[in-house]
C-alpha cells in the first residue's frame, strides 16, 4: 500500500506531462501570445500615430510662427494632448504588460467616445481631413467601436506618414447590411502608398478586421488611395 501510495506521488514527475498538461501548457502560451500581439498592434497604432502628428504638429508650427500665431498655439495644444494621452496609453500598455494577469487595462479607446478627439488633433497638424459619418456610433458593440477606432487612426496615420500636411483625406463611416463600413481616400499624389514605412500598418488593419470576421482592402484605383475596411456588427457561430 505504502508502495503504491508513493508510486502515484512520484509518477507525474518520473512520467513528466502527460497529453492533457501539455495541451494546457501550449493553450495558456497561445492566450499569453494573443495578449501580448493584441498590444503590440494597441502600441504600433497610438505611438506611431502619436509620432506622425506631432512631427507634422511640429513642422507645421514651425513653418506659420511669425505669419499665423493663433495656428501655432493650437498646433501646440494638439501637441501637449497628443502626447499626454499617448503617455497614458503606453503606461497602459506596460502595466498589462507586468502584470499577466491584468488583461483588461489596456488602453481602449472608442470610435463613439473618441473619434471627435481623433480628427481635431489630426487636423491640427495641418492635414485636411473630411468626415462623413452616417451611423449612430454610440450603437455599436464596444468591440467593434474599439477596433474601428483603432483602423481609422491607422488610416489617417498613414496618410500623414506619407502625405504629410498636404493631403487632404475623404473619411466615411456607415452601416450597411449588417457591417460597419470605414473608407478612406485620398488623391495618389499627395499619400503615395509606395514610400518608405514597412506596410506595419496596413497589415495590422487586416489583422484587427479579420479577427472580428471582417475584410480590409486597400489600393489605387483612378488616381486615388483607398482603404476600405468591412467589420460585422455580430460575429456568427
Amino acid at each position: 500500500a505504502v508502495a503504491g501510495t508513493l508510486l502515484a506521488r512520484w509518477a507525474p514527475a518520473l512520467l513528466g506531462p502527460t497529453p492533457a498538461d501539455r495541451l494546457a501548457a501550449a493553450e495558456e502560451r497561445a492566450a499569453d501570445l494573443a495578449v501580448r500581439n493584441r498590444l503590440a498592434r494597441e502600441l504600433h497604432d497610438s505611438v506611431g500615430h502619436a509620432l506622425s502628428a506631432v512631427t507634422l504638429q511640429a513642422s507645421a508650427a514651425r513653418r506659420l510662427l511669425d505669419s499665423d500665431p493663433e495656428f501655432v498655439r493650437e498646433a501646440l495644444a494638439a501637441i501637449e494632448e497628443t502626447t499626454r494621452r499617448t503617455v497614458g496609453e503606453l503606461d497602459a500598455v506596460l502595466g498589462v504588460l507586468r502584470e499577466d494577469d491584468a488583461p483588461g487595462k489596456a488602453p481602449a479607446p472608442t470610435l463613439s467616445a473618441d473619434l471627435d478627439g481623433l480628427l481635431r488633433r489630426t487636423r491640427a497638424g495641418g492635414l485636411r481631413v473630411t468626415a462623413r459619418v452616417d451611423t449612430e456610433t454610440e450603437a455599436l458593440p464596444p468591440v467593434v467601436s474599439r477596433e474601428a477606432y483603432r483602423i481609422v487612426q491607422e488610416g489617417l496615420s498613414n496618410a500623414l506618414r506619407h502625405g504629410g500636411d498636404r493631403v487632404t483625406v475623404d473619411l466615411r463611416i456607415e452601416v450597411a447590411d449588417g457591417c460597419l463600413d470605414i473608407t478612406l481616400e485620398n488623391p495618389l499624389g499627395s499619400a503615395s502608398p509606395c514610400r518608405p514605412g514597412g506596410g506595419h500598418g496596413l497589415r495590422g488593419i487586416a489583422d484587427r478586421a479579420r479577427l472580428l470576421g471582417g475584410t480590409a482592402e486597400a489600393g489605387a484605383a483612378d488616381g486615388v488611395w483607398r482603404l476600405r475596411v468591412r467589420l460585422p456588427l455580430h460575429r456568427t457561430p
